[in-house]
């Protein structure tokens, strides 16, 4: 998703989060194993449930010694699949591509329970339903990943074809681009450029994708290799970073003094706040469901969403693409 920070480099020193070097770990008879995680972006207050497990210890409490890698690459799941990451933060709908494509990767946690991707546009521009959207110009990234699937999605809801619009790969310039109506709407993610408009005075529409269709958002995946051959180090991985995501979900003040004790926030302590507020509503797990828990059902929808779409050559047995073992 796109951060609202500014760029700083892609790997946190280990003096910014507790437990990461051999000071913190001074007394310990075994030494801790190391795992990198592809982070996908670069530090963000977006990431909290991970600063909190490294910060309060429970990476450490679980043998682990977690770098974070913010090297944005075209392919983390590919890196995953050759090993060259162990654990990566993607998007379902990119695991189910993946394995489309021959990657043999699964995902083992669900962080968004709720898709993130979202539709905006400001109410001057008449935009009132996803009807409204014949005919005009939407604005995305690029034609790939979790903003252009939502974008299939609510096209897809209303029965518009992508020729009945003018998609528009503008990169990461969503909020410029719909402020100064060089398109008419655009989409990614609903804690990000909705509320950055916002801040702004701008008065917005928005549409988040997963009252239409809740396909699967981000969460933690690995290289089924990694995962066979180290399932007790997938396991710890998974609930130390579960136990992140409860003392957020639990303790959000203190979750983001956390993270703006790792992440240097120029964009606005308050802008911040609703930031991780705005994350809090996507991650909480649905009534009835553990925390993390992957659902078939959202994951069958995601797969014949890309098919429909032609994002993946055809439908795939997703239920060998994901597991619930990890979580418990």
């Amino acid at each position: 998703m796109k951060p609202l920070l500014c760029i700083i480099p892609f790997v946190l020193g280990c003096g910014l989060l507790a437990g990461c070097g051999t000071a913190a770990n001074a007394g310990k008879t075994q030494p801790l194993t190391a795992v990198t995680v592809g982070m996908g972006y670069i530090p963000n207050v977006q990431f909290a449930p991970f600063y909190v497990a490294q910060t309060k210890g429970y990476y450490r409490r679980a043998g682990l010694n977690v770098r974070f890698n913010y090297a944005i690459e075209p392919d983390l799941l590919t890196l995953a699949n050759e090993g060259k990451l162990d654990f990566v933060n993607a998007g379902g709908d990119e695991v189910v591509a993946a394995d489309a494509h021959g990657l043999h990767v699964r995902y083992v946690m669900t962080e968004y329970s709720r898709f993130p991707s979202a539709l905006f546009a400001l109410r001057s521009s008449g935009i009132r339903t996803i009807n409204d959207l014949k005919g005009r110009t939407i604005g995305v990234p690029g034609t790939y990943g979790a903003s252009y699937v939502g974008l299939l999605a609510l096209l897809h809801h209303a029965g518009l074809s992508r020729s009945s619009v003018s998609i528009e790969s503008i990169n990461y310039t969503q909020v410029p681009a719909v402020a100064n109506h060089k398109v008419d709407a655009a989409e990614g993610y609903a804690m990000n450029e909705p509320i950055e408009l916002r801040a702004e005075g701008k008065q917005v529409t928005e549409f988040d994708v997963w009252r239409w269709a809740n396909l699967a958002g981000a969460g933690i995946s690995a290289g089924d290799r990694f995962i066979s051959a180290h399932p007790s180090i997938v396991r710890a991985f998974v609930r130390a970073t579960l136990q992140g995501l409860a003392y957020t979900l639990a303790h959000p003040r203190a979750a983001f003094t956390i993270s703006a004790r790792a992440v240097p926030i120029t964009s606005g302590q308050t802008v911040q706040w609703h930031v991780l507020q705005r994350a809090i509503d996507f991650w909480r797990p649905e009534t009835g469901k553990p925390l993390g828990y992957v659902d078939p059902a959202v994951w069958s929808l995601t797969d014949r969403l890309l098919a429909r779409y032609g994002e993946t050559p055809h439908t795939v047995p997703v239920s060998s693409l994901y597991s619930n073992a990890y979580i418990r």
